[in-house]
C-alpha cells in the first residue's frame, strides 16, 4: 500500500469513528413504561393566556430519549431519560418564542433564550435511570443539556440554565 492509498484509508476511518463518537453525546430514542400517575407536574402557560398542564404520562408521550452526561454537580451526573424540551414546546405552540422563563417549585426562576433549544437538544427529564424523578433527586422535572456536545455547555454561566423541581414555563414580560 503507498502513502497515498494509506492516506485514504485514515481518513475513511476517521470518518466511519467520528460520527459513532458524536451520537454517543446526544439523546438517544427509547421506549419507557408508560407512567400511571395523573397528577400534573408542568404548567405551561401559553402567550395567549391559555395553560397547558400536563402529567408525566402526557409529557412523555412526546417521545422519550435517553442521555448520560456530566453536569455542574458531579452527583448529579449520569442517564437521563425525558422529552426533548423542543418537542413539548413545539406542542404547545411556543417554539418560537424568543425566551422562555422557567420556575420552579423552590421559587427559583431562570429565563433562557430560543438558542438553548434549538441549537442543543435539551432534555426535560422525567426520570433518572428510569426511575421517575421526585422532589428528593431535583424532580418532577428538569432540564439536562448534553453538555459534551459544544464547549459553550460548560461555561459555569450554563449552570443557571439547569433548572430542576420545574413547576412551570411562561412567556416572560
Amino acid at each position: 500500500m503507498n502513502a497515498r492509498q494509506a492516506h485514504h484509508w485514515v481518513a475513511l476511518a476517521l470518518f466511519l469513528l467520528l460520527p459513532a463518537s458524536a451520537l454517543a453525546n446526544q439523546p438517544q430514542a427509547i421506549t419507557l413504561p408508560p407512567s400511571t400517575s395523573e397528577k400534573v407536574v408542568l404548567s405551561i402557560h401559553g402567550e395567549d393566556g391559555k395553560v397547558h398542564d400536563f402529567t408525566i404520562a402526557q409529557i412523555e408521550a412526546l417521545g422519550t430519549y435517553r442521555l448520560t452526561t456530566k453536569t455542574f454537580w458531579p452527583s448529579d451526573d449520569g442517564t437521563y431519560e425525558g422529552v426533548l424540551l423542543s418537542d413539548l414546546l413545539k406542542k404547545v405552540g411556543m417554539h418560537g418564542q424568543k425566551k422562555l422563563l422557567i420556575k420552579a417549585i423552590d421559587d427559583y426562576a431562570v429565563t433562557i433564550p430560543r438558542e438553548d433549544w434549538t441549537r442543543w437538544p435539551v432534555l426535560l427529564a422525567t426520570r433518572r435511570d428510569g426511575k421517575l424523578l421526585s422532589l428528593r433527586n431535583k424532580g418532577p422535572t428538569r432540564l439536562i443539556f448534553p453538555m459534551a456536545l459544544d464547549e459553550k455547555l460548560a461555561v459555569r454561566s450554563m449552570g443557571s440554565h439547569w433548572a430542576w423541581m420545574i413547576k412551570s414555563f411562561e412567556v416572560p414580560e
